[in-house]
């Protein structure tokens, strides 16, 4: 079976996976963020499927690495469903038991019996920042476990919507930093040589020609984001759909490819968007250095989503100032269209979680200390400062101004109030 990937052109984003390589044959570990539909997906299936590709990157070293794609979404999260699952991508027969112990040992042998092989193991992770607050302590250990045996020959790439380091506990960072901390790499949404690639896979699939108008029109609107500009061309091709502003966004499929963008983004990020496009002041400007990071805005406060910009112009301002709830049956934490909880570590899922359970009422901290680190042996060992922390970093993800929030409120002297 062809996989698609294996057929992409050697130069495919040639200068960011060249970059992704020298970390992970190295021994480090990598971080791949972008926002939705930019291509980290894609990015790790090439460096899993596309052997081309890599000989072109790596030279002869590439017979010796081995590259792993894993969606733990697969697994109900486990220590030994994980453990298993590892196993099997390594071609490993896991034994029938239930015994992480026995699980994780037999893994770190099959790892060490690859490494004195001479070849080089890396896990792929897609989608790791849709499951990670689900993950075990246990995942990184192991990690760590396999690392200390392998050394150089093992490494690991997440690719995610953030950086992790806004994800995990502090107690996760602070033991496993070098897994998050230094090497990650941002995808830019403009590729020429992606954005070529997909025109010409598009028009061959339906047998039918893009206009060099039109090719230009549709990465002028996209700036090239790679999902954005798949829909627009096959809407073109498939239904002639004119490339006007106004006829794109009362396109369903177009504005939900805008929409998932949006919601990768804090109440912080979304709202000084907003302000951008209409060229209000922003309440500060600390949400640039992300969303220049994403890529989404330029040093002079341009979009480099054309449509997008539209897009929250006209729909932005119904979207931002929602009530913050609860949702019993899915477990999810919902702003207006915003499930929260995908941008939430454990912690802050506690936190907010409770806040909402108790809205209106004064939480004093020794109540905060009991249900956010339910596992602490001394209440008192939890400082105020590391309270005052975790919420700040709560409103910075629900919030639209962090400095002057509407939802967690301090009570001077007390402790915090909630209103949704």
């Amino acid at each position: 079976m062809i996989i698609f990937e294996s057929t992409f052109p050697n130069d495919y984003r040639h200068k960011e996976i060249g970059k992704i390589l020298d970390y992970l044959v190295t021994g480090k570990f990598c971080q791949i963020v972008c926002i939705p539909g930019a291509g980290k997906a894609t990015v790790l299936r090439l460096l899993a499927h596309n052997r081309n590709l890599l000989k072109f990157h790596l030279k002869e070293r590439e017979g010796s690495i081995r590259f792993l794609y894993l969606n733990l979404e697969l697994t109900d999260y486990r220590d030994e469903q994980i453990a298993k699952f590892l196993l099997f991508a390594l071609d490993e027969k896991a034994p029938a038991t239930d015994d992480y112990f026995v699980l994780s040992k037999q893994l770190t042998e099959a790892v060490n019996k690859l490494v004195v092989q001479g070849q080089t193991i890396i896990f792929l992770f897609d989608h790791f920042d849709e499951y990670q607050n689900r993950i075990p302590r246990s995942f990184f250990q192991l990690l760590r476990s396999l690392k200390n045996i392998a050394k150089y020959k093992f490494a690991a790439a997440f690719a995610t919507r953030r950086d992790l380091a806004e994800f995990v506990d502090p107690e996760i960072l602070k033991d496993f930093y070098d897994f998050f901390i230094g090497n990650s790499l941002y995808l830019k949404i403009h590729d020429q040589v992606a954005t070529n690639f997909l025109f010409s896979q598009i028009e061959k699939v339906f047998a039918k020609k893009l206009s060099g108008t039109d090719r230009k029109t549709i990465t002028t609107l996209t700036g090239g984001h790679i999902k954005l500009t798949k829909v627009l061309a096959e809407s073109v091709l498939r239904e002639g759909i004119p490339l006007d502003v106004e006829t794109l966004l009362a396109t369903p499929i177009v504005t939900a490819t805008l929409f998932e963008i949006w919601l990768a983004l804090t109440a912080h990020e979304q709202l000084a968007l907003l302000k951008i496009a209409q060229k209000k002041p922003l309440p500060d400007d600390t949400v640039l250095t992300t969303l220049d990071r994403f890529n989404l805005v330029d040093q002079k406060l341009n979009f480099t989503i054309p449509l997008l910009k539209e897009f929250v112009l006209s729909s932005g301002p119904s979207l931002v100032q929602e009530k913050i709830t609860f949702n019993e049956n899915t477990k999810e934490i919902i702003k207006g269209p915003t499930v929260l909880s995908d941008l939430l570590s454990p912690q802050e899922y506690r936190l907010l979680r409770f806040l909402i359970a108790n809205q209106g009422r004064i939480i004093e901290r020794e109540e905060i200390v009991r249900v956010v680190w339910p596992d602490a042996q001394v209440l008192e060992g939890i400082s105020d400062e590391a309270i005052d922390q975790l919420v700040y970093r709560l409103r910075k993800k629900t919030e639209d101004d962090p400095n002057n929030p509407k939802h967690t409120q301090t009570v001077k002297g007390q402790g915090f109030r909630f209103q949704e």
